[in-house]
C-alpha cells in the first residue's frame, strides 16, 4: 500500500508488502538474538519450559479488545457531527486493513493513516472534513493513552518497585499538554485559526486546530463520548494482551508497573523511523519492564509472545481487508451506502 490515493482507491503494491514482512522477521529476529544474549539463552530455555500456555488465551482475547476498541472509535469519529453510520463490519475492516498498512510499511505510520484517510474520503467526506476527523480520531485515542498514562504514574508513586523517573514525567508532561490544547481550542481563538485561507502553514495550523476543537466538542457531548469509551478499551486491551503473556512466563509486575511501563515503551512507536512499529517499541518495552523488576529473560519472551498476537496474526486479516476494500472501490462501491456531507 501506497500512501497516495487515486481515483480508484489506493494502490497495493505487493513488493512493499513483502519487503516489509521479510524487514519485520529480520528485527524481531535481531531483537531475539541481541537481547538474548545479554539475557543469557540458558535462561530464556528455563522460562520457556516453566511456561504456562493457557495464558495465550488471554493474550487472544486482549487483541480481539483492541480491534473492537478502535473499529468502534472509528465508527463514532465518523458519525459525530452529523456524520453517517458506518456498519461495524466495515469499520473493522478499515481499521484491520489500515494496521496492516502501519505495520508492513516502513513509513512511520504514514501508510495507515493514508489508508484510514482514503476511507474517510470513500465514505463521502470532503478533503478538509476527512483530515480533521483523521486527526481528530487519532487526538482523541492518544488523549485517552495520556490520560491511562498520568493516572497509571500518579498511583505508581505508591509503588516503589517504579521508579520515579518513569513515572514523574508524565505527571508532568500531561498537564501541560491538556491545558496548551484548552488554550488552542478556545473559541476565541478557533474561530480565527480555523480559517483556511493564508497559504500552506496556516491551512495545516486550520486543519490541526480544527481537530483540536472537534475533540473538545465531542467531550463535551453525549454524542461524542462513546469514541473516548472505545479508545479506552483498545489500550485496555492490549495491556491486558502484554499483561497475559508475562503471566505465561510466570511474571506479574501488577497492573500499575506494567502500564507504566507499558505507556513509557510505547512512547518508542512515535518516532517516525522506519521499522519502529516492528522492533524499536518491543526493545524499549523490554527494558521498561526490566525497570519495573521484570527479569529480562521474562520481559523479553513476554514481549515477543504479545508481538505474536498483536503483530503476525492480525497481518492475514488485515492484508484480506485491504485488498478486498481496494476491490470495491475499483468496482464504484463505496464503504456505505450513503455518503458523508461535505462539510
Amino acid at each position: 500500500m501506497t500512501p497516495r490515493e487515486t481515483a480508484s482507491g489506493p494502490t497495493i503494491d505487493g513488493r512493499r508488502l513483502v519487503l516489509g514482512a521479510v524487514a519485520a522477521v529480520l528485527v524481531g529476529a535481531l531483537l531475539i538474538i541481541s537481547i538474548g544474549r545479554l539475557a543469557g539463552f540458558a535462561e530464556l530455555t528455563d522460562t520457556l519450559d516453566a511456561a504456562r500456555w493457557p495464558w495465550l488465551v488471554a493474550c487472544a482475547f486482549g487483541q480481539v479488545l483492541v480491534f473492537a476498541g478502535y473499529a468502534g472509535a472509528f465508527r463514532h469519529a465518523v458519525a459525530f457531527d452529523d456524520g453517517p453510520a458506518v456498519p461495524t463490519r466495515a469499520s473493522i475492516r478499515v481499521v484491520t486493513a489500515s494496521f496492516a498498512m502501519t505495520q508492513l510499511i516502513a513509513a512511520g505510520g504514514a501508510a495507515g493513516l493514508a489508508f484510514t484517510y482514503w476511507a474517510l474520503r470513500s465514505i463521502g467526506f470532503a478533503t478538509r472534513t476527512a483530515l480533521v476527523r483523521l486527526i481528530a480520531l487519532n487526538t482523541s485515542v492518544y488523549m485517552v493513552f495520556a490520560m491511562i498514562s498520568w493516572l497509571a504514574a500518579g498511583l505508581a508513586l505508591l509503588d516503589p518497585d517504579v521508579p520515579l523517573g518513569a513515572s514523574v514525567p508524565w505527571l508532568v508532561a500531561v498537564p501541560l499538554i491538556f491545558l496548551a490544547a484548552r488554550w488552542f481550542t478556545a473559541d476565541v481563538r478557533v474561530g480565527r485559526w480555523t480559517d483556511p485561507d493564508g497559504g500552506r502553514i496556516r491551512d495545516a495550523l486550520a486543519v490541526g486546530v480544527g481537530a483540536a476543537a472537534w475533540v473538545r466538542r465531542a467531550i463535551g457531548s453525549d454524542e461524542g463520548r462513546p469514541l473516548f469509551g472505545w479508545a479506552l478499551v483498545y489500550w485496555l486491551g492490549d495491556l491486558i494482551s502484554l499483561g497475559a503473556a508475562l503471566l505465561a512466563f510466570r511474571e506479574n509486575p501488577g497492573p500499575i508497573a506494567l502500564t507504566v511501563a507499558y505507556t513509557t515503551g510505547y512512547l518508542a512507536q512515535s518516532v517516525p523511523i522506519p521499522l519502529i512499529a516492528t522492533g524499536g517499541v518491543d526493545a524499549a518495552t523490554t527494558f521498561t519492564l526490566t525497570m519495573v523488576g521484570v527479569p529480562l529473560e521474562a520481559a523479553l519472551l513476554g514481549v515477543v509472545t504479545h508481538r505474536i498476537f498483536a503483530f503476525w496474526l492480525p497481518i492475514g486479516p488485515g492484508l484480506w481487508s485491504a485488498v478486498s476494500l481496494t476491490r470495491r472501490a475499483r468496482r464504484g462501491e463505496g464503504l456505505i451506502g450513503s455518503s458523508a456531507p461535505s462539510l
